[in-house]
């Protein structure tokens, strides 16, 4: 439920008067004049909404966005940037951002986010979110399969490049990934990049070996699969499952917490 707003914006006549109109539509709104005063807040009050301007002085909106995501009191915290300037949405996007709107005194705009924003929210409690990630599209679809009629919001990603994006605009309670895949990163790569985005720190990672039925298991390729295990778990992989089986997934991810 969104309730508490914190509007940041050095423009005090704008803030004054997003805060009176948001105020008028039922919520609790606090305003501070940049990053600075905003954490200030969140040190004193429970922040359902962050609305921010990018640039402000003392802590720009950047810098804001960052300490509140930095920081796993406040990480959970929905944020909307306010830029209409192509070079500022490409950057936070970049982030993982995808909450934009003009900055205009006028917040029809800014109404209808909120309101997307307390859907996206309601679902993320009701369902955990689940990015599969892999080379073999048919062992994606039966995994995505498995979770049909379960809680689980999932969605497939079969680059680095798409793993890591959708990981950072998602933010995923787990991230399920192939021992070998292999692409401009490897899995152990993969997992140690992710590793060092706080935002996803908490983020449980499950590794699982996939190959065809036909597909023959030599020493060879029992030594590999056993090699990629350890380098993963180094990474900070959480949990290895070994070949893709329907049942035995359902089960570890209950076990997890997920």
């Amino acid at each position: 439920m969104i309730k508490n707003i914190l509007i940041a914006e050095d423009d005090r006549v704008t803030a004054h008067l997003v805060k009176t109109q948001l105020e008028a539509k039922g919520y609790c709104v606090y305003t501070a004049n940049n990053g600075i005063e905003a954490m200030k807040v969140f040190s004193l009050r429970p922040i359902d909404l962050l609305i921010t301007d990018v640039i402000m002085p003392k802590m720009d909106g950047v810098d804001l966005y960052e300490a509140v995501k930095g920081d796993p009191k406040t990480s959970d915290i929905p944020i909307i940037i306010v830029t209409d300037k192509a070079v500022f949405k490409e950057s936070f996007s970049s982030l993982g951002v995808s909450n934009f709107v003009e900055k205009t005194t006028d917040i029809k705009a800014l109404l209808e986010k909120i309101e997307t924003i307390k859907i996206e929210v309601g679902m993320a409690k009701k369902y955990s979110k689940i990015l599969l990630s892999g080379s073999h599209r048919i062992v994606l679809e039966q995994m995505k399969n498995s979770l049909k009629g379960m809680q689980y919001l999932n969605v497939a990603a079969f680059t680095s490049e798409e793993i890591i994006s959708k990981a950072l605009s998602m933010k995923p309670h787990a991230l399920v990934v192939d021992v070998m895949f292999q692409d401009q990163l490897s899995a152990p790569e993969l997992i140690r990049a992710l590793r060092c985005i706080n935002i996803l720190r908490q983020m449980k990672i499950i590794t699982y070996a996939s190959f065809p039925e036909d597909f023959g298991i030599d020493v060879e390729t029992i030594q590999e699969l056993e090699e990629a295990m350890k380098e993963c778990a180094k990474a900070g992989a959480d949990l290895y499952i070994g070949r893709f089986n329907q049942s035995f997934f359902l089960e570890k991810l209950v076990g997890l917490g997920i």
